[in-house]
């Protein structure tokens, strides 16, 4: 509900602030109970989508705090060598599995987050290391990155409630709806900051 709020308020204002709050430590408290429930069923799947979902809130949130130059704490290195770290497990447990019962099962969604979480975790990288954003890129960040988040959160609502075969495809549904709402909504705020021409 609270990313929900976040998603239909206007950006900037105390009521958006708050609900990217309230979403933001859901979000933390989600993680935390992920990794625990994934040690005790011995679940490392559920796991890493955990940390895939945080890392995008995550930096979702840094990137407004980032917006005219980044200033790496020690908290953005260790959050994203962690990333880095279990996106390569996740593309290695895709491969092996593969490998051992085809494209099937939970191969492709393991190859999809796996692989979206690398690029992201490497991009990042290079930019705590340059530690400047394009100009309004912050923005762009902020925006594809809680939606990517609220995305991933939806997908284990819908696993959590709905039974449907193949599986997959419950998995890959709200990347497939929620993507291009995040292509046109940074694509609106890019039309919004283009300066106008005079005359």
């Amino acid at each position: 509900m609270s990313g929900i709020g976040a998603i239909f308020t206007r950006k900037g204002h105390k009521k958006h602030i708050l609900s990217g709050q309230v979403y933001f430590w859901a979000m933390f408290s989600v993680i935390l109970t992920a990794l625990f429930v994934g040690f005790y069923r011995n679940n490392i799947f559920l796991q890493t989508v955990a940390v895939f979902s945080f890392y995008m809130a995550f930096t979702g949130k840094r990137a407004v705090r980032y917006k005219k130059e980044i200033n790496p704490q020690t908290i953005d290195w260790i959050v994203n060598i962690i990333s880095i770290s279990v996106a390569g497990f996740m593309v290695y447990l895709a491969i092996v599995n593969a490998l051992r019962i085809g494209f099937a099962g939970l191969v492709p969604v393991l190859f999809v987050f796996g692989g979206i979480l690398l690029a992201m975790s490497l991009s990042d990288l290079v930019k705590l290391r340059k530690r400047k954003f394009v100009k309004n890129e912050w923005l762009y960040t902020h925006i594809g990155r809680m939606g990517g988040s609220f995305i991933a959160t939806t997908t284990a609502f819908l696993l959590t409630n709905i039974r449907f075969d193949p599986g997959w495809v419950v998995w890959l549904a709200p990347a497939a709806v929620g993507t291009p709402m995040i292509i046109y909504s940074i694509r609106n705020w890019k039309g919004k900051m283009k300066p106008r021409s005079v005359g």
